[in-house]
């Protein structure tokens, strides 16, 4: 076995410490590994050794069908160059004293890309992925039935073991690749175990997931930015998920609203990709595959799968573009491609990291020998990431700064806004982690090039937090602080992985331990079995989780219910009669009406994308919408008690007519929300058609 300190490669302060060996050029993931310019590469020497110099018998075999380090298993090393890692070009790199100038650069065949590990797990995962999709259509499954969770379970430790066996024998690029391909592809089959039987997705058309349907029905009718039920303005919550998944089911002729489930299901399977992808620029393949598995058990959530994705690429992305990372750095225009897709899919991790990545920049820019360049390269990827998300962020920017508008969203409160201040002090296995990082992160600061950027993305993140706990106490809006700790708990386990590769090969070496020959192979698979384990066992409906209750608990439009919904029929949400209301609207206005409507239920535009007039939940309306005044406009006219009068008046609103009155019959008045109720006398027949007797108490009035 090498010598445990060999494997270490991560202690380039790069600020002109005393240096060992070159530093490696990165390899490149797949679709984004392109060599960059000079000015994007660091300069400033090659790689500080650990603990004395690091010999040339040290390293990993070159070999490509052996493990990296003899049948060792996977390496451990955090900065490893990995298998296929390209020699610093004459100029790239400044030799160290003493030592010859690097040897020029084997230039990368097709061969040699078609073999590196992120193209592997891309095909891998490509291949096994739909197999993974169908296998629960196929078995169908009750995933309430106690037992229901074995099989995915099961399913994720067979991989295990048949990946470990192979491992012992072989760890080069092609078993990493494989690996992080079916560790990619896992949580298809286990999350479409957990929806057997429905079409609805996790948290069914509950809260989020309801506004989340109805924006997605909302981009079968437009390409553009548009607000969830208001098509005349654009939207303020990122829409890129949303628009993708109306425009397939567009393009698939499905109902949008049945397509949720599975695009929760593909994104969180691509969001471990996705992390491996990225990280394998920067640390040895297997390293990569583990942040990815434990980034998964931080935080995630199979509703806001968008949300996970972005959160993957944030970390090592952020890096990328601020930081100094041993080896080479992304291109520009991959990495402005990465932050538009951000932007446009979930920012938030962006603006509550904003403080950490602006002193992260100075500082990097303060070791720079190439400002201009440093600086250029930052402002390239600004204009690209601004070029792709223009089409959501420039209509939104322009009409707030134009016409103004009343932001209400962070107005939410829930009992969880003080959760999670420290998670790294829970006593639980990931607490634990997220404390060794922490003590890492701090204990490691200059000997590192990733301590210091890691940690001060967690400052930046905690500054956002304690910034906005202030101006909570002193207006009410959360800036929804408590989902700064969705961030800053994967930087804390992230940094625990990092800092146990770092560490461990230098205590073994001082030591003089040898660690069992299969130890590292060994212990990532234990890491995997128990991410798949918990990760299972947390979002089964057979253990309770509420969001994988709600996907099966949901009636569907004609009032049945999915194969396994509960039995209890508390449990079950309650129907809304959607058919029959789609009906007695197109008896008066025709097929796909576009008239603004009032609706009891916000159900409605989760199925039929119908222009709304106000949203049910006060703090769900944008910042553009302007949700008081509207809502004043609805009790205004409410009031009005002439029939002709009321005609008029809901006509010509402050925001627009209201057309279609979706209500409920209760005591002799017709009830919207929040008090406000209309009498039956007001909408007179020569103005409006209406239709009563409609299941579970439903009235709809329709201007003729």
């Amino acid at each position: 076995m090498a010598d445990p300190v060999a494997v270490v490669r991560d202690g380039a302060e790069q600020d002109g410490t005393t240096t060992t060996e070159p530093r490696q050029s990165d390899v490149a993931d797949a679709g984004a590994g392109e060599p960059v310019a000079e000015s994007d590469r660091a300069t400033d020497g090659p790689v500080t050794g650990t603990d004395r110099p690091v010999t040339a018998t040290d390293g990993p075999a070159t070999g490509t069908d052996g493990p990296a380090t003899g049948t060792d298993g996977p390496v451990t090393g955090a900065d490893e160059p990995s298998a296929d890692a390209e020699t610093p070009a004459p100029g790239d790199q400044p030799a160290s004293p003493g030592k010859a100038a690097p040897a020029p650069r084997d230039r990368r065949t097709p061969r040699r890309w078609l073999t590196n590990s992120g193209t592997i797990a891309l095909l891998t995962w490509l291949v096994a992925m739909p197999i993974a999709y169908y296998i629960p259509a196929w078995a169908d499954p009750d995933p309430f039935a106690v037992g229901a969770s074995v099989a995915p379970i099961a399913g994720a430790f067979a991989l295990i073991i048949v990946l470990f066996a192979v491992a012992t024998r072989w760890s080069g690029e092609l078993v990493v690749g494989v690996a992080a391909g079916l560790a990619a592809a896992w949580p298809v089959l286990m999350l479409r175990t957990a929806l057997a039987g429905t079409p609805f997705g996790f948290g069914g058309l509950v809260g989020d997931m309801g506004r989340m349907s109805a924006s997605i029905t909302r981009y079968t009718t437009t390409v553009t930015s548009s607000d969830t039920l208001i098509p005349s303005l654009p939207s303020e919550y990122p829409p890129f998920f949303a628009w993708l998944v109306g425009r397939v089911a567009v393009l698939l002729d499905e109902p949008a609203w049945t397509l949720l489930g599975s695009a929760q299901v593909l994104f969180m399977s691509a969001s471990v990709l996705a992390a491996f992808l990225m990280w394998r620029r920067h640390v040895n393949p297997w390293v990569a595959l583990a942040i990815s598995a434990v980034s998964l058990m931080a935080w995630s959530d199979p509703r806001k799968a968008f949300e996970v994705i972005t959160l993957a690429l944030f970390v090592p992305w952020a890096l990328e573009v601020f930081a100094r990372p041993v080896r080479k750095r992304m291109h520009w225009l991959w990495a402005g491609l990465i932050g538009g897709f951000i932007v446009m899919t979930y920012q938030a991790w962006i603006v509550y990291a904003a403080a950490g990545m602006i002193v992260l920049g100075v500082v990097t820019l303060r070791r720079e020998k190439r400002r201009a360049a440093y600086l250029g390269r930052i402002g390239l990827i600004i204009a690209v990431a601004f070029a792709v998300s223009a089409w959501y962020v420039v209509p939104f920017v322009w009409l707030t700064l134009t016409r103004g508008g009343e932001s209400i969203s962070d107005l939410f409160l829930t009992a969880s806004v003080n959760d999670g201040l420290f998670p790294f002090l829970e006593p639980t296995p990931m607490g634990v982690l997220q404390l060794i990082g922490l003590v890492g992160l701090v204990w490691f600061w200059r000997s590192t090039w990733w301590a210091q950027p890691l940690l001060l993305l967690i400052l930046g993140t905690y500054a956002y937090r304690f910034v906005s706990m202030l101006r909570f106490v002193a207006t009410g809006h959360t800036g929804f602080m408590h989902y700064t700790v969705r961030l800053y708990g994967v930087l804390f386990a992230i940094a625990g992985v990092l800092v146990l590769v770092h560490v461990a090969p230098i205590v073994l070496h001082r030591l003089r331990v040898t660690p069992p020959r299969l130890a590292g192979a060994a212990l990532l698979a234990v890491v995997l079995a128990w991410v798949g384990a918990n990760f299972t066992l947390n979002w089964m409906p057979e253990t309770e989780n509420r969001y994988a209750v709600a996907a099966h608990s949901e009636p569907l439009p004609d009032g049945r219910y999915t194969r396994w919904a509960p039995k209890d029929t508390e449990v079950r949400r309650d129907w809304f009669p959607v058919e029959a209301v789609e009906a007695a609207v197109e008896q008066v206005t025709g097929p796909d009406p576009q008239r603004p409507t009032l609706a009891v239920d916000d159900r409605i535009f989760s199925y039929l994308p119908w222009p709304g007039y106000l949203d049910n939940d006060r703090t769900a309306g944008s910042t553009l919408s302007r949700w008081d005044q509207r809502f004043a406009e609805v009790k205004r006219i409410a009031d009005v008690t002439d029939p002709a009068e009321f005609a008029a008046e809901s006509r010509s609103t402050a925001f627009g007519p209201i057309d279609i009155f979706v209500l409920r019959t209760d005591e002799g008045q017709w009830s919207w929300l929040r008090g406000v109720s209309f009498s039956p006398d007001q909408f007179a027949p020569e103005h409006f058609t209406v239709v009563e007797g409609l299941p579970n108490n439903v009235v709809v009035a329709i201007r003729k």
